[in-house]
């Protein structure tokens, strides 16, 4: 509770009776408010009203001595001379010695009389209001009756009270009225005759006095209900809390309002006799007092052993009320007013420490409990008959007001913590979300350090780790990406709290995302027993969303099922509802509980231990998920079922048919149908058409794209583009490229898949690959490179980006070009020893028996030593002929060497005009003679041959030799130190797939012969 200044004790009471004084004030001016005008008063059982002038604001008491019959009812017609027999009574007042009861009680019966003149003015209609009497009554006016209070009697068991005000209204036809009443009273001991007022006046005035009283006690029954009603709802509300003050005050406000509806003028009139009403509203003020100390016990965490003394005198009370006859209610209520001051003597000084103490909430009480004295002390007063007042509403409601002013305070200081409690709760969480966000950052440099070290270690001790140590890695490499995972979460549930999510909506293909996706997720199956249903059409309806935001939901939701779905399937759907798609992504694995699912899109819960030791994570994946799908204006939501797998839907707004109509329009302008196969070149000068010798391919479904990136590379490159890997494809069997440029996001096909089906054919370096991504998280970029691709770039592109990267792939392709071209010319030059060590030998020998023949084998030396030394071996084609030179002169050679053990065929056309990689048929004919006819004794045939073909030529070595085995083909295609195989095999091959995109092709059968031959396009 809030500590203020202490206040003295001194300063208390001075307060406590500046209360009491404020309110004895209040009271005192509403009595001088409903003061009447001095009024005439009945003597002798006679009031004179001739001079009187009636008015609609005010009434005339009719009291004064009036004429009293005791224990006789007067008959109101009669002339008996029992009217002699009377004394006169003060009205309003008690009966009792005048009754002549031989107990000396109340007890019994009588009539009262009383005349009066009235003005002259018989047409005015006059009303009488009836109040106070004590049981039963019916009055008479002029010998008729006019109202009755029950049935009054002249024993017990003849006579049935009532209670409350009456009024009756008449038109006198004289200048004289005779009122008569007959009462009684055999319930009520110590109060008995009419102890309260009857008044007379105009119709209106009469109405609006009584109606005046009334409508005081129905607002203040109003005003307690109501405060009773929002403390109950408050203390149910906040039944945690356990805030007892609240209930017993609702308790003590239904109590005291209910008092005041059947008290008084009686509001709620009840069907009980007198004598139950009576003990009831006794009970009623017993039941008000306790719960009003009970709820200022609790207000204030009273601890004292007064207490339950209080409480238990109070019960002993109400027990007595119950069972103890009226007659002795006078000691009963002695007994009440007893225990009511000590009470308050009690609260008051509680009340009065709590505030010595400094808790200005105890000044709220003390009004409560004054407020409650005062009305107490005056209404004593009136039951006394001291004093005469209206009902007086206000403290009732002032006490009311008081508690109502502490809840209220107490309410705002409850806000003003929360607010506090709130700031600081929002400043925690930034501290927080900023404190995970540095984490974050700064944990990923060693996380990679982690996963590059174990993958390292993983390739590099391939052959020496044992299959143990081998699994810890895998473990511990996926462990790491699981960490990355959630990095990556915490990161992107930052943005979104502090509202820095950037979007980008716009008519998106769902298939291809999800498709995209797919892949992505493919790599990180491990080893699994899992299959993947993708159930999207390709004409599915385009979603309006940010393609990669798009891409991180289907992301974290696919790989959710990974990860919890040890063996099964994972099935992905959409349907179309309305203007909204449903996208579906159903598993078959250990499914979520029914107490986790109402948790499971809260940040950082799952939904047990095992889940966490199964998949990893602090459980922010899904609730980023559904943040994002939230953002796109879709809901997000799970069916589950332990051990049976889960489906989690999610929503996400088509795109606008006229949006799309729209895109579709436009990229038919941008570019034409012919225009998406081939862009076409603008005329460049001839020295720009030196540097464009790079051949480039771009791969894009979105005719946009391949504008953008076309514009930026066609004034150095020679450009083809496509729109679909499958025409990609196509293309790369026709065609020469030195650079692909692929999309990763395209339909059918995705740039992953594209990127597969060409390592098929290319490795690396023979084709570099460039991917064209709008994601550059870490999973996107291993699976472009685990696919095969060299290189990367983000869109949106940047022109200046994209040139350096495209320049180097192009330089570094061609650099190696360059390199094998150079280690066939060094290769070559590097003409063995005993090779020419031989061929002197044949022509010195020629030189004595045959000089022509010396003479052309010299020739032919010649010729072979100055093309293997010619600059042209280092160019990328030659002409046909001039390699045929140097192969003709090399036969030649080997055949004047080895004479009949080799013969050599010629089926090459000669108007054949084609350029082919220079020594490229040479090293094939030497492998064919050093190594397949000369290794058998009797030698052999070599066929040379060029088949010309519709758009290609096949040139094709074939010798009859000893033939080559399937294990050292694949061995001969790829050792290119081999020197047994002169200039290499395999340089021939590497520099024919990057040069025509096909290598050698190699046929052997052992003892029987080999064929190789390779396709040159046509220029």
């Amino acid at each position: 509770m809030p500590q203020n200044q202490p206040m003295t004790k001194t300063k208390v009471f001075l307060l406590i009776i500046l209360l009491f004084i404020g309110l004895t004030g209040l009271r005192i001016g509403w009595i001088m408010f409903h003061k009447t005008p001095e009024q005439p008063y009945v003597e002798k059982g006679v009031l004179d009203l001739r001079d009187w002038t009636f008015t609609d604001k005010h009434t005339v008491a009719l009291d004064g001595e009036w004429e009293f019959y005791p224990n006789v009812f007067i008959d109101p017609n009669g002339k008996v001379n029992q009217l002699d027999k009377h004394s006169y009574i003060k009205v309003p007042g008690n009966w009792k010695d005048s009754i002549n009861s031989p107990d000396k009680s109340n007890i019994g019966h009588g009539t009262y009389r009383l005349k009066i003149t009235l003005p002259d003015d018989r047409k005015r209609l006059y009303g009488l209001r009836v109040e106070g009497i004590t049981n039963a009554a019916q009055i008479y006016v002029n010998g008729e009756k006019v109202t009755d209070y029950g049935t009054p009697g002249t024993s017990a068991n003849t006579s049935i009270g009532n209670r409350g005000p009456k009024l009756t209204f008449l038109n006198p036809n004289q200048d004289e009225i005779e009122i008569m009443i007959h009462v009684s009273n055999y319930d009520i001991s110590y109060r008995g005759g009419m102890t309260g007022s009857i008044k007379i006046g105009t119709e209106t005035a009469i109405i609006k006095e009584d109606h005046r009283s009334q409508n005081y006690q129905l607002a203040v029954f109003i005003v307690y209900l109501l405060h009773s009603v929002y403390a109950f709802v408050l203390f149910f509300l906040a039944r945690k809390y356990n805030q007892k003050e609240l209930l017993f005050y609702g308790l003590m406000l239904l109590l005291a309002g209910f008092t005041v509806l059947i008290d008084d003028d009686i509001v709620l009139q009840l069907s009980i006799g007198a004598k139950t009403y009576h003990k009831l509203l006794n009970l009623l003020f017993i039941s008000t007092l306790i719960t009003l100390i009970t709820a200022i016990k609790y207000l204030f965490n009273i601890k004292t052993r007064l207490f339950p003394v209080l409480i238990s005198l109070y019960v002993v009370l109400a027990i007595s009320i119950i069972f103890i006859p009226l007659d002795y209610f006078q000691w009963i209520n002695i007994g009440t007013m007893i225990l009511f001051f000590t009470s308050f003597y009690y609260l008051f000084s509680q009340t009065i420490k709590i505030i010595q103490k400094g808790n200005d909430e105890g000044i709220y009480v003390l009004f409560f409990i004054t407020g409650y004295t005062s009305n107490m002390i005056w209404g004593a007063m009136i039951n006394g008959g001291l004093v005469k007042i209206p009902f007086y509403p206000f403290d009732f409601i002032i006490y009311v007001v008081a508690i109502a002013l502490l809840l209220l305070k107490r309410y705002m200081n409850v806000l003003q913590v929360n607010e506090q409690q709130t700031l600081a709760l929002k400043e925690a969480d930034r501290k927080k979300d900023e404190f995970l966000a540095n984490t974050s950052h700064e944990l990923r440099n060693p996380l990679h350090g982690i996963i590059n070290i174990a993958q390292t270690m993983l390739h590099n001790n391939e052959d020496t780790l044992t299959q143990k140590n081998k699994d810890d890695l895998k473990l511990l490499i996926r462990i790491s990406e699981n960490m990355r995972f959630t990095l990556n979460d915490i990161s992107d549930l930052t943005k979104i709290e502090e509202n820095q999510m950037q979007f980008y909506q716009q008519p998106v293909n769902l298939h291809t995302v999800t498709s995209v996706v797919l892949d992505l997720i493919s790599f990180m199956v491990d080893e699994k027993d899992l299959k993947f249903h993708f159930n999207i059409p390709i004409d599915f309806p385009k979603v309006y969303a940010d393609e990669n935001r798009l891409i991180q939901i289907l992301f974290n939701l696919i790989h959710n099922a990974v990860k919890y779905t040890p063996a099964g399937s994972i099935t992905i759907d959409a349907r179309s509802e309305g203007n909204m798609a449903t996208i579906y992504i159903k598993d078959t694995g250990i499914g979520i509980g029914p107490d986790a699912l109402h948790n499971i899109f809260k940040p950082y819960e799952q939904e047990d231990s095992s889940m966490t030791a199964i998949g990893g994570g602090i459980g922010l994946g899904l609730h980023v998920c559904k943040q994002l799908v939230e953002l796109h204006g879709g809901n997000l939501s799970v069916k589950s079922k332990p051990n049976e797998g889960s489906t989690f839907s999610f929503t996400l707004p088509l795109a606008d048919q006229s949006m799309t109509h729209q895109t579709d329009e436009t990229e038919e302008t941008l570019v034409t149908k012919e225009h998406a196969a081939t862009i076409t070149e603008e005329p460049i000068s001839e020295q720009k058409k030196k540097h464009k010798i790079a051949r480039i391919l771009i791969v894009d479904d979105d005719p946009v794209n391949l504008r953008v990136v076309s514009n930026i590379l066609n004034h150095d490159y020679h450009l083809m583009t496509a729109t679909s890997g499958q025409e990609a494809l196509q293309y790369l069997k026709d065609n020469r490229f030195d650079l692909i440029i692929s999309d990763v996001m395209m339909p059918q096909m995705s740039g992953y898949e594209l990127t597969q089906h060409i390592r098929k054919q290319y490795t690396l370096s023979e084709l570099p690959i460039l991917l064209l991504t709008a994601r550059n998280q870490i999973e996107d970029i291993q699976t472009g490179f685990n696919v095969g691709a060299n290189d990367y770039v983000v869109k949106p592109v940047d022109a200046l980006e994209l040139s350096a990267r495209v320049h180097s792939l192009i330089h570094l392709k061609l650099a190696i070009h360059e390199q094998l071209r150079m280690e066939a010319a060094w290769l070559q030059a590097q003409i063995r020893p005993h090779f020419l060590f031989n061929t002197l030998n044949t022509i010195a020998s020629l030189s004595e028996i045959d000089t022509a023949r010396m003479t052309t084998l010299l020739n032919h030396f010649g010729n072979y030593l100055r093309r293997s030394f010619n600059v042209r071996n280092t160019e990328k084609l030659i002409p046909l002929e001039e390699e045929l030179e140097i192969v003709r002169s090399y036969v030649y050679i080997e055949q004047q060497r080895f004479g009949d053990r080799l013969t050599v065929e010629w089926d090459i056309d000669d108007d054949l005009k084609i350029d082919v990689p220079p020594l490229s048929i040479q090293p094939l004919v030497e492998n064919a003679i050093q190594h397949g006819v000369l290794k058998r004794a009797a030698g052999g045939t070599v066929k040379i041959s060029a088949t010309e073909k519709e758009d290609e030529v096949t040139i094709s070595i074939h010798d009859d030799g000893v033939g080559i085995d399937a294990a050292k083909v694949e061995k001969l295609l790829t050792d290119k130190a081999s020197s047994k195989s002169g200039i290499g095999i395999a340089n021939t091959n590497e520099r024919l797939k990057k040069l025509f995109g096909k290598g050698l092709e190699i046929e052997s059968t052992p003892n029987k012969g080999t064929t190789i031959l390779f396709d040159v396009p046509k220029q």
